[in-house]
Order: structure tokens, then sequence, then C-alpha cells
């Protein structure tokens, strides 16, 4: 047998099982303590979810009350103790009653605190759909789907419209029918008639 000198330890089949069965053991009980140092403290930030019996509006981190400090520092003790967040919650419900959570829960009477939103916002959204429909027009009827429905067009686009290059002008004479200057003389007699009709 050999005894390594620097940690006592014996070598040798029987000196590793030793040293392994002595780092098990160190982890196992180093666990716990890794455990416990991953969770984060909560009590500070439910100080800062709750709302203060003692200064109505605000939260328990904002309430300059002396009886809210020490509030905070009940909840800090229960959790250096142990306490969960939840039963933390609880004790205080228990002690203060369900308006300290800021929130309605979501039974009975107040239930209606999450429907009422849900329900104004779908029927808002439908009302606006129907009048944009409305407004718009609506989709078209599978009778009229063809049809375009025209408003009464102008005099002058229309006699503008209709007239189209008639050989015979071109043949009397020739070259009129490509010179503009004509085309806008013809457009200023329409338009000229036009007014005179109206006034």
């Amino acid at each position: 047998m050999s005894h390594s000198s620097s940690m006592g330890i014996r070598s040798g089949p029987g000196g590793v099982g030793l040293a392994l069965l002595l780092g098990l053991l160190a982890l196992a009980l180093a666990s716990p303590v890794l455990a416990a140092g991953d969770e984060e403290p909560f009590a500070y930030d439910l100080a800062g979810e709750l709302m203060s019996p003692f200064c109505p509006g605000r939260t328990l981190a904002s309430c300059p009350s002396p009886q809210a400090a020490e509030l905070i520092q009940k909840m800090v003790v229960q959790e250096a103790a142990g306490a969960s967040r939840e039963e933390v919650v609880a004790m205080l419900v228990d002690e203060f009653g369900e308006e300290i959570l800021g929130a309605p829960p979501a039974r009975g009477i107040t239930l209606w605190a999450y429907v009422f939103p849900v329900a104004g916002f779908l029927a808002f959204g439908l009302v606006a759909v129907l009048v944009l429909r409305r407004i718009v027009g609506g989709p078209p009827s599978p009778a009229n789907a063809g049809v375009i429905d025209v408003a009464p067009v102008d005099p002058i686009v229309r006699a503008r419209a209709e007239r189209v290059p008639d050989a015979s002008v071109a043949e009397r004479a020739p070259g009129v029918a490509d010179d503009p200057g004509v085309e806008d003389d013809e457009l200023a007699r329409i338009v000229d008639a036009e007014i005179a009709r109206r006034a």
C-alpha cells in the first residue's frame, strides 16, 4: 500500500473510491445551498405589485406610511423563514382582504371586469365593420355585378368623346384632321355654345 504524500489519500482502487465518495457527499451537501441561491427574493417584487392597505391607490413599495414599511419587513421575514410567494400572498389576503391584490380575481361578480372590455372591443369592431361596409357600399349584388353605374356626363366631354375621325372630313380637307389647331377651335366652339346655353 502506498500513500499519497500530499493529500493523505491512498492511491489504488480503495483510495479512488473513497475520494469519489467524499466528492459525492460534498456535492450532495452543497446542492441545497446552491438551489436556495438560485431562487430570487420575491418580497420586494411583491411589495411593488400589491396595493397598500395604508395608502389608497398606491402599492406597498410606493406608500410612505411606516405601517407599509413594517408590512414589507414582515414579508421579507416570511420569505426568509421559507414561505413561498403564494403563502405570503395568502397570508396578506387573509389579513387585509382581496383589495390588496390590485386586480380583482376572475370569479363571481368581478369576472365582469374581464368580460366587459373584451366584449366591448368585439362589439365596437363589429359596428365599425358594418358602418364601413355601408359607407363603401358593400359587396356588389349578383344582379348588378356586370352593370356599372355612370354619373351623367358633361356635354363637352361627351362631344369630345363621340368625335371620331371621319374619312369624309379628311377627304374634303386634306391635312385638316391632323392639325391640332382645328380640333381646339372645334372644342372652343362647343364650350362657347354650352356656356351660352347655360346663361
